[in-house]
């Protein structure tokens, strides 16, 4: 059985990941793992003894609050949360701690709430960015005003680079759910009629999941972030997947901000993203 880590602050705005997930483990039966991430600084003046005491407290009664808070959100979708995990941590690094515990514990991907914000937000304060550039778990990022829904439909935003592979990794979360594919790929006159090679080729290895195809001619005068916003409005799928390289130089992390990190900040839908092959 596969396994959802769903990262919650226990605020209000974490509760659209949790509903998310519920959806999820409803429509493809996964494993769901509640984390919540806290820190608990250590006076000077306290013992070793004394300060374990006391964040073993914390943590327990920590615990609690989780449970509390899913089973909420649970009564308000209506859902039934089936046999879940609840795991409270003590660290200064929400990121690595988490990364860490899915990277453990054979987590499929990884789920969390996210708001919007501005470029600085996108690239250095965001927790979602952050670990949209350092898992190599693929991240759920679930906008905090998402309304609940089915996920029928996944569209796959491919520039082609390993699409065989690519496919296969969305066509088996499309299996998995009982969802249709959409892919779409943005290319120019030279490229076009090799785009629609490529992508037949990778259509006939993944026979079982059904794939429409949208290859729309790529506009140099609109970002290409604002293509795929209009593009993915007119699509109206239910999750949106993108493939992010983790490997981009300071000199691109500041002046080419990754598509992915802007639309895990302004898009209206979920959004997952894979590491992609290097």
């Amino acid at each position: 059985m596969e396994t959802l880590l769903i990262t919650t602050d226990l605020s209000e705005n974490s509760k659209a990941a949790v509903q998310f997930a519920l959806q999820l483990a409803a429509q493809g039966g996964y494993k769901l793992v509640f984390l919540h991430v806290t820190e608990l600084l250590k006076p000077v003046k306290w013992s070793e003894e004394f300060y374990k005491n006391f964040e073993q407290q914390e943590l327990n009664g920590l615990k609690r609050q989780l449970m509390a808070f899913v089973m909420e959100v649970s009564a308000g979708t209506g859902s039934t949360v089936i046999n879940p995990e609840y795991v409270v941590h003590n660290s200064s690094s929400v990121v690595a701690n988490v990364v860490h515990y899915a990277t453990q514990h054979q987590i499929s991907y990884i789920c969390l709430s996210r708001k919007g914000g501005g470029n600085s937000l996108k690239l250095f304060g965001s927790i979602t960015a952050t670990l949209l550039e350092k898992s190599p778990i693929p991240v759920l990022a679930v906008p905090e005003d998402y309304q609940l829904k089915a996920v029928e439909t996944i569209c796959y935003a491919s520039d082609l680079e390993h699409i065989a592979a690519e496919l296969q990794q969305v066509g088996h979360l499309a299996d998995t759910l009982k969802a249709r594919v959409s892919l779409l790929h943005f290319s120019s006159p030279v490229t076009g009629e090799d785009a629609v090679n490529k992508i037949a080729v990778a259509k006939e290895q993944l026979s079982s999941v059904p794939v429409d195809v949208h290859v729309e001619p790529m506009d140099f005068e609109v970002a290409l972030s604002d293509r795929l916003a209009r593009s993915v409005e007119t699509l109206k799928p239910d999750l949106l997947v993108m493939f992010t390289r983790q490997n981009r130089s300071f000199f691109e992390r500041i002046f080419l901000s990754s598509i992915s990190a802007e639309f895990a900040a302004e898009a209206r839908l979920p959004l997952l993203v894979f590491r992609k092959q290097q």
